[in-house]
């Protein structure tokens, strides 16, 4: 219970106190960035390392490990962090940026900052904290891939954007058709071009897949492990697959399949005759628990091991953490001192567009009422659905979070009837926030369209039909 615990301690704290400011709303730049200091990608520049999901940035394409040339038209090169901190605090509301990746080597963009009213909490804050009514929606993990990379120095990566392929040995000619046509529809999605006549760089790849002549099915370990969930970039989920957890102890007799396989880029066009052409090598071992064909293994994992492409990291081993968020997003915010009141309205948000109001009352929301002032109340309720609920959940989803909680589960398909009845007992479970996954059957069996939200505004009762919008994100860090 470590992580609801900590995620209830957190809830009582956003909503249990009032802030004290001056000014009525705050801005961030919604995201993060370091300067990087990788002589191939970025060097003495500021490198986008994080990004807030469904944040203005992120709405207008900024991506992960984006180059910022210029911050308002200012260069950003060997230019310090006290200096690039002014830049963006210039215009408190709005930032243009120049930025160079795989797909661009200059762009201009420009958006606003993540503003909000600084006594709001807001729906995309609000969706973690209730995670639990959904946990299929709203996930934050932590997976490991074995890979060491080793990087050329020399090579500035942002001037490659044309790839081929090295010539194949007769006998596995077939076999490395396929596995290029994988990279191919990766490395295009990155924003690179492949061009067998003149290109930029080839790649060249190894492979090796063996049984383990060790392995012993009735070994009594076998099947002990913690399974291990992996993304899968084509369908956008966590799926399981027959790989040990690289962090984990494995007897040796457990190991069913070995499978490696690495790849080598080298340079066909910058370098100067005579230098060494390698620019980068990614190679991958693998303990297998049962048969996972090379071709499987890399239509999931190879889109992963390419996000270290180009800034790779730590070049032994690559972190992966996802943040995936998925919601009914209203527009409202919600007053962290009393959260029946409304504090805020985003502009053409569609309670605007109902005619929601700063400073009406929510008396119920899809007829849940909303009448509690303080987290506590709030927070009995959701500490005793989580408990009561965990039943109706499906074991073979189990998965640890980012935080380290162990009993995550998605809800058992065969009894989704029973979590929404369970939801819908508003006066022991609370679960007025339930609405932001009401999109979902085992949130409100009839998935309505539409919520029903009621107000008191001026002393009169005011019902309003709001049509919310389903607000995805879905974002993987590597390091």
């Amino acid at each position: 219970m470590k992580r609801i615990l900590y995620t209830l301690f957190l809830l009582f704290l956003i909503l249990g106190n009032a802030i004290a400011q001056n000014q009525n709303y705050s801005c961030n730049l919604g995201f993060v960035y370091e300067i990087s200091n990788s002589k191939s990608w970025g060097n003495n520049e500021p490198v986008i390392i994080d990004i807030t999901p469904g944040s203005p940035a992120e709405r207008a394409g900024l991506q992960l490990h984006d180059i910022i040339l210029s911050i308002n038209g200012r260069g950003t090169f060997l230019q310090n962090s006290q200096t690039i901190r002014g830049w963006f605090d210039e215009n408190p509301t709005s930032v243009r940026l120049a930025i160079r990746n795989l797909h661009h080597s200059f762009r201009e963009i420009e958006f606003a900052k993540d503003c909000r009213h600084i006594n709001a909490i807001d729906e995309a804050r609000l969706a973690p904290v209730f995670s639990f009514y959904s946990l299929e929606d709203v996930q934050n993990r932590r997976f490991v891939i074995p890979i060491r990379t080793t990087t050329n120095d020399e090579a500035l990566f942002y001037d490659y954007r044309t790839f081929a392929f090295a010539p194949s040995s007769e006998g596995i000619a077939a076999l490395d058709a396929r596995i290029n046509a994988i990279f191919i529809r990766v490395l295009t999605q990155r924003g690179l071009v492949y061009d067998p006549i003149d290109p930029d760089f080839v790649i060249q790849t190894h492979y090796s897949y063996q049984p383990n002549p060790s392995f012993d099915p009735n070994s009594p370990t076998f099947g002990t492990y913690n399974p291990v969930w992996r993304f899968d970039t084509r369908h956008n989920r966590m799926v399981r697959i027959p790989v040990y957890d690289p962090a984990q102890a494995i007897r040796i007799t457990d190991v069913a399949f070995i499978l490696e396989f690495g790849y080598q880029i080298f340079d066909r066009r910058f370098f100067e005759p005579g230098q060494s052409a390698l620019i980068w090598e990614g190679e991958v071992r693998e303990q297998l628990s049962a048969h996972y064909s090379l071709l499987d293994y890399l239509e999931l994992n190879l889109p992963l091991i390419f996000k270290k492409y180009p800034y790779p990291g730590n070049k032994s081993f690559a972190q992966y953490q996802l943040r995936q968020i998925r919601y009914n997003y209203t527009g409202i915010g919600y007053n962290l001192s009393d959260l029946r009141t409304v504090v805020s309205v985003d502009r053409d948000s569609p309670a605007a567009i109902a005619g929601i109001l700063p400073d009406d009352e929510i008396l119920s929301i899809q007829g849940k009422p909303l009448n509690h002032r303080n987290a506590n109340q709030l927070n009995e309720g959701y500490r005793r659905f989580i408990a009561e609920t965990m039943s109706l959940r499906d074991p073979s989803t189990r998965f640890t979070d980012s935080s380290g909680f162990v009993d995550n589960m998605f809800w058992d398909i065969s009894r989704y009837a029973e979590v929404a009845r369970a939801i819908a007992d508003h006066r022991r479970y609370r679960a007025v926030f339930s609405y932001l996954f009401n999109f979902n059957q085992y949130i409100d069996w009839e998935t309505p369209r539409t919520l029903n939200i009621e107000v008191n505004r001026d002393g009169n009762r005011i019902f309003f039909e709001v049509t919310p919008l389903i607000l995805t994100s879905s974002q993987i860090m590597v390091n």
